[in-house]
């Protein structure tokens, strides 16, 4: 009865978690229970039955009965004479045989060969280029990383990566959805496959370097996919990505715009040098100072803050472009002048001398102002006081004469009475 309820239990286990097998080539999934029939055996005992075991756990053939303990939880025999692995792995490959003896004598012999795999998650295409180059041939770039952002004109089109998966499976490019064979011209592709020493899984990568034909699709849809290294299984798709083509354009002149203009500036001011070179793609500016290059990361403009004795010198840029080669551009001359002094000079040094002109005009306009309003109130002040000196001098003079006047009227009268 007891054992009747453990066989029970166990055909409900393996009904719900593995899969009975009696094929002889027989393929599992890491991490699964696998369960191998003993064909002949009685199913239950007493059973005359042993299993044999050449595999990765097993130095050579390893011998396990149902009498026998069992192999910890690597592998046991179960009241039916099936022999069960709890969790398949990697080690767990290799082949297993049974050899059971019926109740009538009769000897069975079952031989099984053991694969196992896991399936990967789904494959990324790990920094996609957003833009390439049609016509530019391919540049071998050295990078540190999987992180750094790379030039559409050296082909680089992305690294496609897929992490877990046993066996290794392969990994492949698509182009408008039909494969890209790599031809060592055009299309070139650097594969790498490493093992996980812990887990014993791959991570399979693969870079993809692609030189596109002028005149061709201006919007290419690139995809990559892993397939799986063991029959009947489905391949999985990275999500697709569309750089933009860009045709090559020739590289035009070459001109440096300097500011201020003329290239003179006062001790301390401000030079900004821009080198205009319209290509495309856009080409790699580096600096030149008396001849001699400076060591400045590529960059179309060049600031000169606090300029001092120093910075005086002739400049110019050289342009690079992947197809068209390097062209420089006339040189221009950074001079130091005093402030003041007259010159061809404009921009910043003509706006500081104009700035400093209109001030001395307004201070003198101001004090011109104010003197002639000065005068005019004294003019006043002197024109008031001499109106108040007159007003007097006329009173006076007023009233002597009518003292005068009263004088000679009793005179008169006199003279006339004695007349008389």
């Amino acid at each position: 009865m007891a054992a009747g309820a453990t066989a029970g239990t166990w055909v409900l286990v393996l009904s719900l978690w593995g899969a009975v097998v009696g094929g002889q080539n027989i393929t599992a999934r890491i991490g699964e229970p696998l369960v191998l029939n003993c064909k002949g055996a009685p199913k239950k005992p007493p059973q005359q039955l042993e299993w044999k075991l050449n595999t990765g756990r097993t130095e050579a053939w390893k011998i396990l009965s149902p009498q026998g303990s069992p192999w910890d939880s690597v592998a046991r025999v179960l009241p039916n004479g099936s022999l069960l692995l709890p969790a398949i792995g990697i080690q767990d490959e290799g082949t297993f045989r049974c050899r059971a003896t019926n109740r009538h004598g009769k000897e069975t012999k079952s031989n099984y060969r053991v694969r196992v795999y896991q399936i990967p998650g789904k494959p990324e295409i790990l920094d996609p280029a957003s833009e390439l180059m049609a016509g530019v041939p391919n540049k071998v770039v050295e990078r540190s990383g999987r992180s750094r952002k790379w030039c559409c004109e050296c082909g680089y089109v992305g690294t496609c990566v897929s992490e877990g998966s046993y066996p290794e499976g392969t990994l492949s490019w698509h182009l408008d959805g039909k494969p890209l064979i790599p031809d060592g011209k055009g299309v070139s592709v650097k594969e790498q496959i490493r093992r996980n020493p812990e887990t014993g899984l791959f991570t399979l990568q693969s870079e993809l370097m692609v030189t596109p034909a002028q005149g061709g699709n201006a919007h290419p849809t690139f995809s990559c996919s892993f397939s799986p290294g063991i029959p009947r299984r489905r391949a999985l798709n990275t999500a697709p990505i569309q750089p933009i083509v860009w045709e090559p354009v020739p590289l035009e002149e070459v001109r440096l715009v300097v500011e201020p203009e003329g290239g003179a500036v006062v001790r301390g001011g401000t030079v900004t040098l821009t080198c205009e070179a319209p290509a495309q793609p856009p080409p790699q500016i580096h600096w030149v100072k008396d001849g001699m290059p400076l060591p400045l990361p590529p960059s179309p403009i060049l600031l000169l803050p606090e300029v001092g004795p120093q910075d005086q010198g002739t400049y110019s840029c050289v342009a690079t472009h992947p197809s068209h080669g390097s062209q420089e551009s006339p040189a221009v001359s950074i001079s130091i002048t005093e402030t003041g002094e007259e010159g061809p000079t404009t921009g910043s040094v003509g706006g500081s001398g104009l700035g400093t002109l209109a001030l001395v005009l307004g201070i003198l306009g101001g004090l011109g102002i104010t003197a002639l309003l000065i005068g005019i109130i004294m003019w006043r002040r002197r024109r008031r006081q001499g109106e108040e000196r007159k007003a007097p001098e006329n009173q006076e003079e007023e009233e002597e004469r009518a003292e005068l006047n009263q004088s000679e009227e009793p005179e008169a009268a006199e003279s006339g009475t004695g007349g008389s």
